[in-house]
């Protein structure tokens, strides 16, 4: 009782460092952090040897710093024994996190309208155009001088663009300029390259820098821009494309190692695979986005596959 004790207190205290470290942390997180620290010398020793672990002495300072505040800072301890699973979900959390950081606070210095995770937002362009902005994502926007011009800086935006055939509409991702005069179309910045996607209306896709030889999208056709060309256009099955905008993740005959990439766009984490032999499990269904938190546990149930949970932010399947 008392070793799992230990262990769920040692999971809580990963899960506070992670979320303190993170760039959206809030007043009400450390708020909460607060209430969280003075309920227990054992959560004040949990969290102060998972600062030690990492080595994070500006971290332990600060807290020691806030905790004094409350009469509740926590003391130098003996080094006792820490459950390897902690330490392995400590690591995976922060190789994810870290170097994300500065990237992310970047983008978002840039961004004029963006989304967090599990979140979609819809903004009303200037232009009386519409842009959703799927979970995580990000666009900067220019109006200006007659121009109307979006960069999807990261994640996926559907437009309703307005028609205007003196202004064409033009977004700017990574690899992709995508034009248009009013059309309703996605853009999604994936990592092997940009995706565009046309439920109604033309398009004209370049690769950047130069813009030659476009590509023209019709109604429900898409094409993905790689780094170094363009690939073909294919025909888009838009039921599919359109589930997000719904508040769903559908999927036909997917692969679980696809279904778990989606899936770990709405949800903060990593997932892996013990089993790699599931990868490759087909599945169908669909799973709301609304309740993104919940989604693995639904997929776990759906499947009745074994998921062991470390912390909430690491997940492993098998």
């Amino acid at each position: 009782m008392e070793s799992d004790l230990n262990d769920n207190i040692d999971e809580q205290a990963v899960a506070w460092f992670i979320r303190l470290r993170a760039d959206n942390v809030s007043n009400e997180d450390r708020k909460s952090f607060d209430r969280w620290l003075e309920q227990a010398a054992d959560h004040r020793r949990a969290f102060d040897e998972v600062c030690a672990m990492w080595g994070d002495t500006a971290l332990l300072n600060s807290l020691r710093i806030n905790a004094k505040l409350h009469g509740i800072a926590p003391k130098r301890l003996k080094k006792r024994y820490i459950n390897p699973k902690i330490a392995l979900a400590l690591a995976a959390c922060l190789v994810l996190a870290v170097p994300l950081v500065a990237g992310q606070m970047r983008i978002l210095l840039r961004a004029d309208y963006s989304s967090a995770i599990g979140e979609r937002k819809t903004v009303l362009l200037e232009d009386g155009s519409t842009a959703m902005l799927n979970t995580d994502s990000a666009i900067a926007v220019s109006m200006k001088d007659g121009k109307r011009s979006v960069e999807l800086l990261k994640g996926e935006v559907f437009f309703d663009v307005k028609h205007d055939p003196g202004h064409p509409f033009l977004v700017h991702a990574d690899h992709s300029t995508t034009r248009v005069l009013g059309t309703r179309f996605f853009v999604n910045h994936r990592k092997e390259g940009d995706e565009i996607k046309v439920l109604s209306g033309r398009v004209e896709v370049s690769d950047n820098p130069i813009w030659k030889d476009p590509v023209v999208l019709g109604e429900d056709e898409a094409v993905t821009v790689y780094e170094a060309s363009l690939g073909r256009p294919k025909k888009l099955d838009s039921k599919l494309s359109t589930s997000w905008i719904n508040g769903f993740l559908v999927y036909e005959n997917d692969t679980l190692e696809a279904v778990i990439e989606a899936i770990n766009r709405y949800r903060p984490g990593m997932v892996f695979f013990k089993d790699a032999s599931l990868r490759q499990l087909k599945i169908n269904g669909r799973l709301s986005i609304k309740e993104s938190h919940d989604m693995l546990k639904v997929l776990q149930r759906t499947l009745d596959i074994k998921m062991t949970y470390v912390t909430d932010w690491v997940v492993i399947i098998g």
